[in-house]
């Protein structure tokens, strides 16, 4: 485990949330003050690029297998199989181009817009970006196995600031767009052309820094490719999953709601998603070294590491997940500038959904960074699919708090399977314990008891208070889970690093 390149990664992802959580603030206000109907019209936009967007889950699955196999390959002294893994990962992902190419040309042609349900478009500009949004696919398939791939040579923070600096400029476009009133395509073309233009440069600085991971097609055979196939199909399974839980119900929202539904949905997500993304980076920062001690087999090296890291997940948890919570009138006051949009009833399942899928992704990064990912994928699929159907039964009833409280039994399931999986993952001799997330659940039920009464009555409070009392809660949370969760160990090992590196000096 080496703590200066997890804290290079955890400080790019940092970057990279911060990036998304100014796409995430600027971008719906501006479709609500600059755009007439600016409520449906984003509601629209959502349902527009959900209904497309996980088409990259074809190069989601064979990058993501490719890059940890390289990996792994090139961490035990492999080095052939690693490029030879690359190479033919690029002919499978040119083979889909080329069939996106065409179904990209086939959308041009088809009445999307009454296939998605959309009123405030018209079919030939839902066509249009449509199109624009194939295109931004198809260009990021060879741009991401590209950056990705730094993680071979422990630089995967390197590969994550070229991701970085590609959505900060497709947000500045975006923005620009959204100021000028312009047509939902041009906005969606501004994407398109971002990456193609980042994909020329770090094509350019590899050719430069490390050749070694440009892939060339002649280290790459068929064999491979087919080999390749099964195990980047599971991580394809995975992302079409996710796709059911995140994107599924903003169709289905539409469908059945309405778009002001999507909105008031879309918009209390991202709050929790935004809130979520410390958690995030914590967890995705392991991952590059996950795979590198997967490859040397240091099982001891691997428990060490999911300890730590889990010590550190279970203390942030409650705290960013009580603390948004008691924080969302003031949030949407100060972001939006419309506090009616806060539904205590919808955040506080939120919530509680958020808090679940935190401990699902720390637990789930282990079976993603090690290739072991097929029983989960399965797994993730049927659960995913079978919440989605029952909540959209149940919708047209019992509104959006239906599919809260069937995705958070999911997600539950999902997560303590995950739990099973990972309990697998290690040799016999080495036990992995879920006692600390039992504790963990105790936590956050006395937490959410406490945190019910407040919950529903803020919405009348003036925002001083609503500041006083989330910080207040998240200071005490943070001191009660330090000594729970035994974050005396994680502190020694920093302490330790911190002198050894002084000393040095």
């Amino acid at each position: 485990m080496s703590l200066k390149r997890i804290l290079k990664l955890l400080a790019a992802f940092l970057t990279g949330q911060g990036v998304s959580i100014v796409i995430q603030l600027v971008v719906p206000p501006l479709f609500l003050h600059r755009y007439a109907h600016g409520m449906e019209l984003y509601g629209e936009w959502i349902a527009l690029t959900a209904a497309i967007s996980y088409i990259g889950t074809l190069n989601y699955g064979i990058q993501n297998y490719a890059n940890n196999q390289m990996a792994i390959h090139y961490n035990r002294g492999e080095r052939q199989k690693a490029q030879t893994v690359q190479a033919s990962a690029l002919r499978l992902i040119l083979i889909v181009v080329v069939a996106l190419g065409l179904v990209a040309v086939a959308s041009l042609f088809l009445p999307l817009a009454g296939w998605i349900g959309v009123r405030f478009v018209s079919s030939r500009e839902a066509s249009l970006t449509v199109f624009y949004i194939l295109l931004q696919l198809i260009s990021g398939f060879p741009f991401s196995l590209l950056t990705n791939s730094y993680m071979v040579i422990g630089q995967q923070h390197r590969g994550q600031n070229w991701q970085n600096a590609q959505r900060m400029v497709a947000a500045m476009g975006l923005s620009v767009c959204a100021w000028l009133r312009m047509p939902l395509s041009w906005l969606a073309l501004t994407q398109a052309v971002s990456m193609l233009l980042f994909a020329a440069l770090v094509i350019m600085e590899l050719r430069m820094r490390a050749p070694f991971l440009l892939p060339s097609l002649r280290h790459g055979t068929w064999a491979e490719v087919r080999a390749q196939i099964k195990p980047s199909s599971y991580f394809m399974l995975l992302a079409l999953s996710s796709f059911l839980v995140w994107q599924g119900p903003i169709l289905v929202i539409q469908r059945v709601l309405g778009p002001a539904a999507v909105t008031i949905f879309a918009l209390s997500r991202t709050i929790f998603s935004m809130s979520r993304q410390v958690l995030n980076v914590a967890t995705q920062a392991i991952g590059q070294d996950i795979s590198c001690t997967v490859g040397r087999r240091d099982w001891p090296g691997l428990k060490r590491l999911y300890d730590l890291s889990e010590k550190v997940i279970l203390l942030i948890t409650p705290v960013s997940t009580i603390g948004t919570l008691l924080a969302c009138p003031l949030l949407f006051s100060l972001w939006l500038h419309q506090r009616s949009i806060y539904n205590p009833g919808i955040c506080l399942l939120m919530a509680v959904v958020s808090a679940i899928i935190a401990i699902k992704e720390h637990k789930y990064q282990f079976q993603w960074s090690s290739n072991r990912h097929e029983e989960l994928s399965k797994y993730y699929f049927v659960s995913n699919l079978a919440m989605l159907a029952l909540s959209g039964l149940l919708m047209k009833s019992f509104g959006v708090g239906a599919f809260m409280v069937c995705w958070g039994l999911s997600e539950l399931g999902v997560t303590l399977y995950i739990v099973h999986l990972n309990m697998r993952l290690f040799p016999p001799e080495i036990h992995v314990s879920a006692r600390p997330i039992f504790h963990l659940f105790a936590l956050l039920a006395v937490a959410f008891s406490a945190a019910w009464w407040p919950v529903y009555r803020s919405a009348q409070w003036g925002l001083g208070l609503i500041a006083a009392e989330t910080l207040l809660a998240m200071l005490l949370l943070t001191a009660v889970g330090y000594y729970l969760f035994g974050l005396d160990e994680v502190y020694e090992v920093i302490k330790r690093r911190i002198k050894r590196k002084t000393a040095s000096a």
